[in-house]
């Protein structure tokens, strides 16, 4: 009886011995799927290394923030961009008071292919779609006699897209440092409206009130080269 217990005890080791190397040789999951985000350095660059008196001229390329998913194995991905402008300035020197608002947004979204170059380099190519909004107000109001306010909007609706392509440095595997080139056509809408407002007084105490409006739409249809003069800073996860 001893015998057939010690003999059932090695046997068990023997089993649990066997699993852990089991175990420890299984294979890892393979990854299925890499992340890139990324943002623009050009405004950090032009505030470190420009040595000037004069503001560098800002870099014409109006995608803040990119992301791109690309399978692992064969560099097929999508890509988005996408850059939002708001600014607002005033003014009033005691008779003429001005106002100004910008407000644009600009947006991408399409298709790529990564191919690896080396272990630091990288390079992609691609087709994107774009849509963009510009919508741009500026008031004046002239004090005098008679008050005048002129409302100036222009507001631009464009859409198309265009051939891209990429290049990017791996600094470390999860860092890398990447520009691109693009052209793009894209056509659109754009609507001016003027509105012009003057306010008479009059004896009795209540203004003459007049406005007049212009509204035009002229059809805007261009084809843009963007060279890779823009830098982004991206992570890859």
């Amino acid at each position: 009886m001893k015998k057939y217990l010690l003999a059932a005890i090695l046997l068990t080791g023997c089993f649990q011995h066997a699993f852990a190397q089991a175990d420890a040789r299984a294979a890892p999951k393979e990854k299925m799927f890499d992340h890139f985000v990324g943002v623009q350095l050009n405004g950090l660059i032009r505030e470190v290394f420009n040595f000037s008196n004069n503001a560098a001229a800002a870099a014409k390329n109006p995608y803040l923030l990119i992301y791109g998913i690309n399978l692992h194995k064969t560099g097929w991905g999508l890509r988005l961009g996408l850059g939002y402008n708001y600014n607002s300035t005033s003014s009033n020197d005691g008779i003429t008071s001005s106002t100004a608002k910008i407000n644009d947004f600009a947006t991408r979204f399409g298709i790529e292919k990564a191919f690896k170059l080396s272990d630091k380099w990288s390079v992609g190519a691609g087709i994107d779609g774009v849509l963009n909004k510009d919508d741009d107000k500026t008031t004046s109001i002239v004090h005098s006699f008679d008050t005048t306010t002129t409302e100036t909007r222009t507001l631009l609706k464009s859409y198309g897209g265009g051939a891209m392509a990429w290049l990017r440095y791996h600094v470390t595997p999860r860092v890398l440092i990447g520009t691109e080139a693009s052209f793009y056509y894209i056509t659109g809408t754009q609507t001016n409206t003027v509105a012009v407002t003057t306010s008479q007084p009059t004896g009795g105490g209540f203004p003459i009130i007049t406005t007049t409006e212009t509204v035009s739409k002229p059809t805007v249809s261009q084809g843009t080269f963007s060279s890779p003069i823009v830098f982004y800073l991206i992570v890859k996860f």
